[in-house]
């Protein structure tokens, strides 16, 4: 008995603080009847008798959908029912009540009688209604966070075996940054990737799937040709191992590896001409020597200091936006005395950009150190004719040309070294155009075609 008591008291402490009420109600005869602590739960001293009364007890807000679900409950075949809705009690305060009941009903289906329960559930609602609005502005939070962020940031859903066994991924969160760096659009979102962009690397999906499959995090910088983009990406799993979800976050480095690699271009570039610095003054000494022996030494040492100047401004200035007419004048300083004669310049006035011109200075310099060892100015017959234009409404926008006429008869080299990728490659990466080069035997012809807000 000892054991009973000392048991069954807890357990209806623990029953009491629930705040639980029975009731039974009639609906033949209209009958209800509730156990004192229902009483409580509603603040009342004397039970409703009847459905009407019960109803009056409802938030005036819940009492209309109540009423609706108790009329479609006497007419349907259920056994039982959950619902919940608030009342008001006479002090004016508001609580919300969860509502379970068993049907008995005759065998036509009538309901006889209907045995209830009703909790109070307030502060459990409020409770939750707390979680809620802090979930919400947590959630907030992160969204906040989220859009706000420079760097490039999506999920990714990965596919293991997509198409052909090949891995595959789709992007299933993304921010704005996400989009302005790749240059996606946001249809893309959700979609699998080999289908939306069958272009992309495949070196993509290979690494997000290793990091689902592996769960192992990986940092790396790589390009999208696809893209035209070089990127720098930290790629980690979340979520549980099988979601094979995958944490992208980005930032676009391409104008960085554009500059490290016009920096080593530069550096390869400077140690280029140093080495070709000695054939180069050699076709000074061999074009000034025609002047004759009384005029040597002052022509031949002003146009080695003009070459050393012109080394000089491209290290030291880092060619910043300069004219054309400028550049073009800068990198010729070793021939300036056949400008206007020999070498003819033909364009508009207009400025580059410092990256076209870091581009645009080095591969002149490139053909007037050949055309002065090779070409149109190895002897006293040749002539260069540089050209540009600039046309805002055409595509390209901007042309150039350098034509060489009346030199030694040009040949086609057995290979190609640092001065093609000067005078092709660079010049292509720095300008976003196209570079023709036609080693006619009557003289060379190299000619840019580019976008014009790529030059200026």
């Amino acid at each position: 008995m000892t054991t009973e008591t000392s048991l069954g008291q807890p357990l209806t402490d623990m029953i009491e603080g629930l705040q639980i009420g029975s009731y039974e109600w009639r609906p033949l005869v209209d009958q209800l009847r509730w156990s004192p602590d229902l009483l409580k739960i509603y603040g009342l001293t004397t039970a409703p008798t009847t459905e009407q009364e019960f109803t009056a007890r409802l938030h005036p807000a819940d009492r209309t959908r109540v009423e609706g679900e108790t009329s479609a409950l006497l007419g349907s075949d259920a056994r039982n029912y959950s619902h919940a809705f608030r009342i008001l009690r006479p002090d004016g305060s508001e609580r919300m009540i969860l509502d379970r009941a068993v049907i008995e009903r005759d065998a036509q289906g009538q309901v006889l009688v209907v045995r209830g329960v009703n909790v109070d559930v307030t502060e459990d609602v409020q409770f939750v209604h707390s979680l809620e609005d802090r979930l919400r502005a947590s959630e907030g939070r992160y969204r906040k966070l989220f859009n706000a962020l420079d760097e490039g940031f999506c999920i990714v859903e990965v596919l293991l075996a997509g198409p052909e066994g090949k891995v595959d991924y789709r992007v299933v969160e993304a921010n704005p940054a996400f989009y302005a760096k790749t240059g996606f659009p946001p249809g893309i979102l959700g979609a699998w990737l080999r289908e939306a962009a069958p272009g992309l690397e495949d070196h993509w999906f290979d690494t997000y799937g290793r990091v689902a499959r592996t769960g192992t995090p990986v940092r790396f910088a790589d390009a999208s040709k696809l893209l035209g983009r070089w990127f720098d990406v930290y790629a980690f799993p979340i979520d549980e191992p099988g979601e094979h979800r995958v944490a992208i976050l980005f930032n676009d480095i391409t104008e960085r590896k554009l500059h490290e690699d016009q920096t080593k271009a530069l550096v390869d570039e400077i140690n280029h001409r140093s080495k070709n610095m000695l054939g180069v003054i050699q076709a000074i000494a061999r074009q000034t020597a025609l002047a004759g022996p009384e005029e040597f030494l002052e022509r031949f040492g002003q146009r080695v200091w003009a070459l050393a100047a012109s080394n000089d401004l491209l290290t030291r200035n880092g060619w910043d936006a300069v004219s054309l007419d400028e550049l073009l004048r800068s990198q010729l300083t070793p021939f300036a005395d056949q400008i206007g004669n020999r070498i003819l310049l033909d364009g508009p006035d207009m400025s580059l950009n410092p990256t076209a011109t870091r581009a645009v200075g080095m591969a002149v310099h490139e053909l007037a150190t050949n055309a002065a060892k090779y070409g149109a100015l190895k002897d006293d017959a040749g002539t260069i004719r540089i050209s540009w234009s600039a046309e805002p409404n055409a595509m390209p926008g901007f042309r150039m040309s350098w034509v060489e006429v009346g030199g030694p008869a040009v040949t086609q080299p057995l290979r190609t070294g640092f001065g093609s990728k000067v005078t092709r490659q660079m010049v292509e990466a720095g300008t976003r155009g196209v570079v023709t080069i036609d080693f006619a035997p009557g003289g060379l012809t190299w000619h840019l075609a580019a976008p014009l807000d790529q030059m200026t």
